[in-house]
């Protein structure tokens, strides 16, 4: 393959990995920041370091959990920057983001501010794992990829956050 239609297809598969996944990462990045302006700042310093990688010769397999990686870790550099950021902030700046509230009953809306709450008050161990899942769709793998962890690890990490929200919602577990 020469040089110029190997690029082209480096190209064209950073351009559909774009397209796939910018938003998911924008929602990722502005969860665990709360902060719009930084999410867009990071999202673009996501694929600005990814189409850097691939310039430099390098192969992406997997593009979602290779850009939740790169996200993820320019989040943890964000935090490293802004020490003075008190441990109450970040932890209140961890929550997830509601969904449309106009299609929500008032019901709805009283669990999903619940759920919020409850996902807000979980350790990072849990709260990363069970958004990537369920809020991302990430399979195990991916994010087991994402979060350098085992896929067993990120097993686990899955069935007890699941069991701990059970715990705080009193739900009854329902045959696994």
């Amino acid at each position: 393959m020469s040089q110029a239609s190997h690029t082209l297809g480096v190209e064209e598969a950073f351009l559909a990995a774009y397209d796939l996944h910018a938003d998911g990462i924008f929602r990722f990045i502005v969860s665990k920041t709360s902060n719009t302006e930084v999410a867009h700042d990071l999202v673009q310093e996501t694929f600005t370091k990814a189409w850097d990688y691939c310039a430099k010769g390098n192969t992406v397999e997997q593009w979602k959990p290779f850009l939740f990686r790169t996200a993820y870790n320019l989040i943890v550099d964000y935090y490293r920057k802004k020490r003075s950021v008190s441990l109450d902030e970040l932890g209140e700046n961890q929550g997830f983001i509601a969904p449309d509230t106009n299609t929500l009953s008032a019901s709805d809306e009283a669990e999903h501010a619940r759920l919020r709450a409850i996902v807000g008050e979980m350790d990072d161990t849990y709260r990363d794992i069970l958004m990537l899942r369920y809020i991302e769709d990430m399979s195990v793998k991916e994010i087991a990829t994402t979060l350098n962890l085992r896929e067993n690890v990120v097993s686990v990490r899955i069935h007890r956050g699941i069991k701990l929200l059970r715990e705080k919602f009193h739900v009854q577990p329902t045959d696994e």
